[in-house]
């Protein structure tokens, strides 16, 4: 996508639905990750096609592994993070993993469907995603899925909604 922080919908509604399951703050940063390299190129610090090997399904488990490594030593100190949005949600390396690879993994799908220079199963030739779903379907759905995201964050930060109880000790 152009805008990479179309990509941040689709992240926080799937990251508010599946908080039992899924590291908020880990998947929020995972659906934009991807992007760093195409920025480079975009702004011309790197050259070559725009979506490289990190809009792989291999190159995007690298990215998600790096950010477990990066994520796992600090996320208790994010806390404060979640807190000040009125989110509890225990660190777990379980669900820092599982946040990490929905988030690479949900970027690539997206923009697989979109972008005719991805082959999101390299070495294998092909993007079987492109044009699955119409370009427009795509950007209306990561918009309402961010808006629905942003009511269901509103919702739960008010304590109208609770989405499942979480402990307040680490689970991993």
């Amino acid at each position: 996508m152009p805008f990479t922080p179309f990509h941040l919908g689709p992240g926080l509604l799937l990251g508010l639905l599946a908080l039992r399951w899924l590291d908020l703050p880990t998947v929020l940063l995972a659906s934009v990750l991807v992007d760093i390299r195409t920025s480079l190129v975009f702004f011309g610090l790197l050259s070559g096609p725009l979506h490289g090997p990190f809009h792989t399904f291999f190159g995007s488990a690298f990215l998600a592994t790096v950010l477990i490594a990066a994520i796992v030593p600090v996320r208790s100190a994010l806390d404060f993070v979640l807190e000040w949005l009125r989110l509890q949600q225990a660190p777990s390396t379980k669900r820092i993993i599982a946040g990490a690879f929905v988030g690479v993994w949900l970027h690539v799908i997206l923009d697989a469907i979109l972008y005719t220079d991805m082959s999101p199963l390299a070495p294998f030739p092909g993007n079987p995603l492109l044009g699955q779903i119409s370009v427009t379907a795509v950007y209306v759905g990561c918009l309402v899925a961010g808006g629905f995201g942003v009511v269901l964050y509103v919702l739960a930060a008010s304590g109208l909604v609770q989405f499942f109880p979480l402990p307040n000790t680490s689970s991993n």
